[in-house]
């Protein structure tokens, strides 16, 4: 993977409140793809898979409440408030699109495709979370981040004690371990830029911002009636990717969204963890261009971002927010 990946030019979109969207480029009239990241993530983590898709798609990645190079400015982080957000932000860049999301923000994306399904022509969602049964077990590596959330303001001092103990650097390269099945595949520009963020977070926003949204899609999943019936009632063609050594989500989801949703495109990546388009971008991009190609001209259509409110520093990322 090449360290020399090309700066996102930036703009945010009035809704309410400025949203950061980046602007990863791409050629004239090719399709877009509306990039949504996942718990503690940001449009960073989307620069691989970016630079694996340039020439032949467009990639916009949005930036959360409380995330990247968006601050929260006391908005509600929730996986209900994000979809909220979401479409309003779909509306601007005159949707239906393509939409892409990681974890948690697939989670949003398909609630999107539910609710919403004018705004949203297919969806790629990538290490899905799926609706919990009551007797499953909750895997090793997500059963530290369940019972901190249950205690949301020891939550975040525990990983406020944690950052200011290890620093940003070691900080962002256990959490790299904890979600990827080799931190080594992450190029080294990609690392920095994550690096930065956490070191820009001073006011340990990021930190609540992370605690709060996962509670949010805890209960999400966990109250799986309301999720389930979501998942059920997407109509848009979906592609969902999962990688076989993701620690946080076991592939049994993977057979789950099978079962809930058997016209649903799946695959299972060998030797990738929990963030496919992170670890893997070029094989993750491979198949979403084969899965793109197959639809119809609707959903492949390039998108031009409505009146976007005003520019941004093209530089990379300095807001604080994301890990």
């Amino acid at each position: 993977m090449r360290s020399d990946l090309v700066s996102p030019r930036s703009f945010v979109v009035d809704v309410d409140g400025p949203v950061h969207v980046a602007d990863y480029g791409g050629a004239p009239n090719v399709p877009t793809l509306v990039c949504v990241h996942g718990l503690g993530n940001s449009h960073v983590t989307w620069r691989p898979f970016a630079q694996a898709l340039a020439g032949s798609h467009r990639i916009l990645a949005v930036d959360l409440p409380g995330h990247g190079r968006l601050p929260r400015a006391g908005r509600s982080v929730s996986v209900a408030a994000n979809q909220d957000l979401l479409d309003r932000v779909l509306q601007r860049l005159d949707s239906p699109a393509v939409v892409v999301g990681h974890s948690m923000g697939a989670s949003i994306a398909v609630l999107q495709a539910a609710y919403r399904p004018d705004t949203v022509a297919a969806l790629v969602l990538l290490a899905p979370p799926v609706p919990r049964r009551r007797v499953e077990p909750i895997s090793p590596a997500l059963a530290a981040h369940v019972l901190l959330c249950a205690w949301p303001s020891l939550a975040r001092t525990a990983l406020g004690f944690q950052l200011r103990r290890l620093g940003p650097e070691e900080y962002v390269r256990r959490r790299l371990q904890l979600t990827c099945a080799s931190e080594e595949a992450i190029d080294e520009a990609t690392r920095r830029l994550l690096v930065e963020l956490v070191a820009a977070d001073c006011s340990g926003e990021g930190h609540a911002a992370f605690v709060e949204a996962a509670r949010s899609v805890g209960l999400l999943v966990a109250r799986g009636n309301a999720y389930t019936c979501a998942i059920e009632a997407v109509q848009a063609p979906t592609l969902v990717l999962h990688g076989a050594l993701d620690r946080i989500l076991p592939e049994g989801g993977l057979r789950r969204l099978a079962a809930l949703q058997p016209l649903w495109q799946t695959s299972l990546l060998d030797g990738v963890g929990h963030s496919p388009h992170l670890e893997a971008p070029v094989r993750t991009a491979e198949l979403v261009r084969e899965f793109i190609d197959t639809l119809g001209a609707t959903a492949s259509r390039p998108l031009v971002p409505a009146d976007p409110q005003r520019d941004v520093h093209s530089a990379g990322p300095t807001a604080s927010g994301g890990r």
